[in-house]
């Protein structure tokens, strides 16, 4: 791709309102490999012809933000170019708009000093907090939590998925918070997933209880019990529980996927970040339907495309360096 290609794909991206569909393709293009330096030149001039916007609260609130991270890198950020422009303080409405972690505005004590820790895809972490609770971060996610839990209450930061299995402390709380919605637990094991491009926010229930706190528009609670899953809705405000088998579907840290009743648009994203690649394919034509499989942590990407093309019908693939092609009839 040339040079001038590239510019013009960027500025053009940010000059209109791209559709839902325009900003995911964006997203996908910009997080590959390809032209990192061409990529960060034209983000920095688009930067520096940008008119500033800044008024003392987005400076206040980028502050926040700021102090809420640590010196923790990994190794291969998942958004390894975006954190490089973060500081270029007029860009930060567009960054936002492409589901990085300031889409947050989180109220975060002063007095407590924070760690981050950030999962880059094709890959996960655990992490034992200062209580004695056990995270595991599913990739693509990060998340931000105090070094020592010296408040009230045990409240932490999440932005993708992670498994939380957490020490009993009936005098303090434990609380996950994201974008829609906070879960509240003393002592049990659950699940959040909250990805920034995703529909919906989720919770699963494996052992004891949760409330959850439904935080836009008026505020709703909802109390779980073992193998529930609710379901948030971004777009209609709704709110769905269901039964599952909470463990299996938690089973991601062992390596396994398994997916129950779920779209091809999910099982599509959970892949992209298992395997670090970018699949395109027209999901629209499979949006109707719903998908139960399981795949194991042996199982190579070939391998899963291969057991895809068997549940659709005329359906085939193409793996090309870092991207795969879905093709469907």
């Amino acid at each position: 791709m040339e040079s001038s290609n590239i510019r013009n794909i960027i500025c053009t991206f940010f000059e209109k309102n791209a559709s839902k569909n325009t900003q995911l393709l964006f997203r996908k293009w910009f997080r590959l490999d390809e032209y990192p330096a061409e990529k960060e030149e034209y983000m920095e001039e688009l930067w520096q012809n940008s008119p500033s916007v800044i008024s003392a609260q987005t400076l206040e609130d980028f502050s926040k933000i700021k102090a809420c991270l640590s010196d923790q890198i990994p190794a291969k950020p998942v958004y390894s170019l975006f954190q490089r422009i973060i500081t270029y303080a007029a860009v930060i409405a567009l960054i936002v708009a492409s589901s990085v972690y300031l889409t947050y505005q989180f109220a975060v004590p002063a007095q407590l000093e924070y760690a981050q820790l950030s999962v880059s895809y094709g890959e996960s972490k655990k992490i034992t907090l200062s209580d004695g609770s056990v995270v595991a971060v599913n990739a693509g996610s990060t998340l931000i939590y105090p070094k020592s839990f010296s408040a009230d209450t045990r409240t932490v930061f999440l932005t993708g998925e992670a498994n939380f299995s957490v020490a009993k402390n009936p005098h303090k709380p434990f609380i996950v918070k994201t974008k829609y919605l906070d879960v509240r637990a003393l002592g049990t094991k659950f699940n959040v997933q909250s990805y920034p491009n995703a529909d919906y926010t989720k919770t699963r229930l494996v052992e004891g209880s949760v409330k959850v706190d439904i935080e836009t528009g008026k505020i709703r609670s909802y109390i779980l019990k073992p193998n529930n899953q609710l379901t948030y809705s971004h777009k209609s405000n709704n709110v769905s529980i269901a039964d599952v088998d909470a463990a299996k579907l938690a089973a991601w840290e062992d390596g396994y996927l398994i997916f129950q009743g779920v779209t091809f648009n999910e099982i599509v994203n959970t892949l992209e970040r298992k395997y670090n690649v970018v699949i395109n394919c027209d999901g629209k034509k499979l949006s109707k339907q719903s998908f139960y499989v399981k795949f194991n942590p042996d199982e190579s990407l070939e391998e899963v495309m291969n057991v895809l093309c068997m549940l659709i019908n005329k359906s085939s693939y193409k793996i090309e360096g870092s991207t795969v092609y879905f093709y469907t009839k």
